[in-house]
């Protein structure tokens, strides 16, 4: 726990001073205790030995002006801990954020989405308890614990010091399960991030649920995970209060020690009445500290395996490193580009998803790669952009290798449309600006008119400013690609990746998309990956792949007349020899 904590607080070195100010003040506040405790102590001596009521009032008047202060001390306390909270959740936030795009989607889309989601959202809520409130408590506590004790001891020694170990063996016991309460607090967390990640599934899937009569059941795997979760939570609040136990029963040994010896020292008279007042009243002081600590300990119940969660996605290494400081010099524009007996596997599968793939692509050259499901055509992609390494060969952008560019330049120079465009929740304007954020209305609007998407846009009730929804929900399939080519001219990148953009088109949309492509290759060094090979006929080169490699190459009429693997692709789709 102690290591997440420090990993926490380097992101954000100044709350280790803000989290010292909050000790400070927990440790005012136990002053004024103690003094209380003292000047009650005092009070009652003088009314046993018949003092004069002038003389209360006094130690009356500071008793009141303690707890006012107290008062005060509190509030100015609790609005600091949510400051420091807020500033340790906001740097852990920007961790998280900056790491997601550190590891890129190579890795991140090996995690469930609803995981994430948890994680970076719900569990970094949850860490108010623990850094606002658990943490400095710790420390606030023991010296609390030993700034009350230093007055018992010194009126009675062995009294004093047999109540603070009881106070301090209180906490030290926890350690005892601490192992037991992190087993269960990981299942919990486990179980917790499997019910949001299922019912965000569940919500996302909703259609294909009622297209197959399929909410019902899902329903009922969703109250059988809230079952299991809410035993989970059950289990892990039973090993908290059974290890709390173990520390709750140092309080009345500890109490029950410093009354009896308090009063046998009074009745031998070695602690004289006053003394075995302030040994009564400054032993529930002692304890008071930790009472807080527990109150925080069990605050923080839940922020612990959260922040393990936390912790588990900063501590992670990206697959890809990204070392170069200077982006090479390219001698052409566009580009060649060069794959090298590239070798790829992925951790989750046996059979290599690139063996042995080469091929050279001429600059300004457009080569269609075309295969079957599987074949291996979008890792090419996904290993140009750097999304992963390949195991072994090796990427030339212009005849330099990919790993001695920075990941920002490598990517500038890629423009991708995708079978699976994403647009994000806004407006179409501020989608297309996330090509080139400077872009001027002028180029965006020779963007969207070479994108045959102006006459659409137009008819938008907002224009640009219509927001296009989740995910561009709002938009037709065919409206989508238009805006992810009105994109990627926008960016205007030497080297183009067409990434099947008509395999979700209609036919009426074909030929206004197929044109806009043909726009945007012109002048680029452009792959093209299809299912759908009548869009792959007049590309300069066609490569047919199998099994991660390539089997076939040249234009379209030569490979058809060879009667290999591209012949069989285009029977199958045309039902006729091409």
């Amino acid at each position: 726990m102690w290591s997440t904590i420090k990993l926490f607080l380097s992101l954000r070195p100044q709350a280790r001073l803000e989290i010292a100010g909050l000790v400070g003040l927990m440790l005012l506040i136990t002053a004024t205790y103690v003094g209380q405790g003292l000047l009650i102590a005092d009070l009652l001596a003088r009314v046993f030995s018949s003092t004069e009521l002038g003389e209360l009032v006094v130690p009356l008047v500071v008793i009141g002006v303690l707890q006012l202060a107290r008062g005060a001390l509190i509030v100015v306390k609790d609005s600091w801990a949510q400051r420091v909270s807020a500033r340790v959740k906001e740097a852990v936030r920007e961790g998280l954020a900056l790491k997601l795009m550190e590891i890129g989607p190579g890795q991140a889309q090996r995690m469930r989405t609803g995981d994430l989601q948890s994680t970076i959202v719900d569990s970094v809520e949850l860490l108010d308890p623990l850094m606002g409130r658990f943490v400095p408590a710790v420390v606030a506590s023991v010296l609390g614990a030993c700034l009350a004790a230093v007055y018992v001891i010194a009126v009675d020694p062995v009294v004093g010091i047999v109540v603070l170990a009881c106070a301090l063996l209180a906490p030290l016991s926890k350690m005892v399960g601490d192992r037991w309460i992190k087993d269960r607090g990981d299942r919990w967390m486990i179980s917790y991030r499997g019910l949001y990640a299922e019912s965000l599934d569940a919500v996302q899937g909703m259609a294909t649920l009622k297209a197959f009569n399929a909410s019902a059941r899902r329903g009922r795997e969703l109250v059988d995970r809230g079952e299991a979760f809410c035993r989970d939570s059950i289990r892990l609040m039973m090993a908290w209060c059974a290890s709390s136990s173990v520390g709750e029963l140092m309080v009345p040994i500890g109490t029950a020690a410093a009354v009896g010896l308090g009063a046998w020292h009074a009745a031998t008279g070695a602690v004289s009445i006053a003394g075995l007042f302030t040994i009564l009243i400054l032993t529930r002081e002692t304890f008071r500290p930790m009472h807080d600590l527990e109150a925080a300990y069990h605050a923080a119940y839940s922020a612990i395996p959260a922040s393990r969660a936390i912790a588990d996605v900063l501590r992670l290494e990206p697959d890809v490193r990204d070392d170069a400081t200077t982006a090479p010099q390219l001698r052409q524009n566009p580009p060649s580009l060069e794959f090298d007996d590239l070798r790829f596997c992925y951790p989750t599968r046996r059979a290599p998803a690139l063996d042995g793939f080469s091929l050279v692509v001429a600059p300004g050259e457009r080569v269609a790669i075309v295969g079957r499901s599987g074949a291996g055509k979008s890792t090419v992609v996904g290993l140009l952009m750097r999304y992963f390494d390949a195991d072994a060969g090796s990427i030339r952008v212009g005849g330099h290798d990919t790993r001695t560019f920075p990941l920002a330049d490598l990517r500038s120079l890629v423009g991708v449309v995708s079978q699976d465009t994403y647009l994000f929740h806004g407006t179409v304007r501020e989608n297309l600006l996330l090509a080139r954020p400077d872009a001027t209305d002028d180029e965006i609007a020779r963007a969207v008119t070479a994108a045959q998407a102006a006459e659409f846009i137009s008819r938008l009730p907002q224009g640009f400013d219509t927001v296009v929804g989740e995910r561009g929900l709002k938009l037709s399939g065919g409206e989508r690609q238009r805006i992810a080519i009105a994109r990627a001219l926008l960016k205007d990148a030497p080297v183009l990746i067409l990434d099947e953009p008509t395999s979700s088109i209609d036919a009426a949309n074909e030929a206004e998309i197929t044109r806009a492509l043909g726009e945007l290759t012109r002048g680029r060094t452009t792959i093209i990956i299809a299912h759908r090979l009548s869009t792959v006929r007049d590309a300069d080169r066609i490569v047919v792949m199998e099994a991660g490699r390539i089997v076939e190459s040249g234009r379209h009429v030569e490979l058809v007349a060879r009667e290999g693997v591209y012949a069989e692709l285009v029977a199958t789709q045309t039902g006729a020899p091409a």
